[in-house]
């Protein structure tokens, strides 16, 4: 599955400003034996040096999502240096991930992996455990954001509205995601009306319909399971 659905609600990272981008890897997995898994990952990664080394990382579960898709988890790393993240592949080469990679192997299956960055975020509110994403083709970025941060701007909302970039991976024909972060199901609900019914939004839907794709959206929820290496 190659639309980011899940990991970007899970990590509380402390980042000098709003503005500073946050990069992030997602690998959408389907796992067999997720307590098994968690149970791996909370060994390696709150237990050993090497895990410990890693950028934040969360494990969450699918919870609504079109019948095309098989992934039921995401994991996935943040970090404003991009080089720490590339890095993080080199921390499993070592006898402290051995136990974890056994499990990896034997009950996770990777359907696809995504590279991104945030562009309009507040890192403040990563810890917002429920989200909802929807993925979007945007022609012309730069006036599809400055729409989006005027809007923003201008809803109350009880949570937080995000754009971000598919760098790689990406489902083809997506170019952005906007993710809403919440508390919980009934809030998203309850705050997606609120904002859909205001004139700001209805004014940022006349204003990028001619440079994004309605037609290419998908749209995905999750909850947060775990959390790891946050600040």
């Amino acid at each position: 599955m190659k639309n980011l659905f899940i990991g970007l609600f899970t990590i509380i990272i402390v980042f000098q400003s709003k503005a500073q981008q946050v990069y992030w890897n997602c690998f959408n997995i389907v796992v067999d034996n997720p307590t098994e898994l968690v149970a791996a990952l909370d060994a390696f990664m709150e237990n050993t040096d090497a895990g410990k080394s890693f950028t934040p990382a969360s494990l969450t579960e699918m919870r609504n999502y079109g019948t095309k898709y098989s992934a039921t988890h995401q994991l996935c790393f943040f970090s404003p240096d991009p080089a720490s993240l590339e890095a993080n592949r080199s921390k499993l080469n070592n006898l402290q991930a051995g136990v974890l990679m056994g499990v990896w192997n034997k009950t996770v299956t990777v359907e696809s992996s995504i590279l991104g960055q945030s562009l309009i975020a507040d890192p403040s509110k990563f810890n917002l455990p429920y989200g909802v994403i929807y993925s979007i083709q945007v022609s012309d970025p730069v006036a599809y954001g400055a729409a989006f941060s005027k809007m923003i701007s201008a809803v109350e909302y009880d949570g937080a509205i995000e754009l971000h970039e598919a760098l790689v991976g990406g489902e083809t024909g997506v170019t952005h995601y906007v993710v809403v972060r919440t508390k919980d199901m009934a809030t998203w609900v309850r705050e997606r009306n609120k904002v859909n019914a205001s004139k700001a939004f209805q004014d940022f839907v006349v204003a990028t319909s001619p440079i994004s794709n309605r037609s290419a959206v998908d749209i995905f929820s999750g909850m947060l399971i775990k959390q790891y290496n946050v600040q």
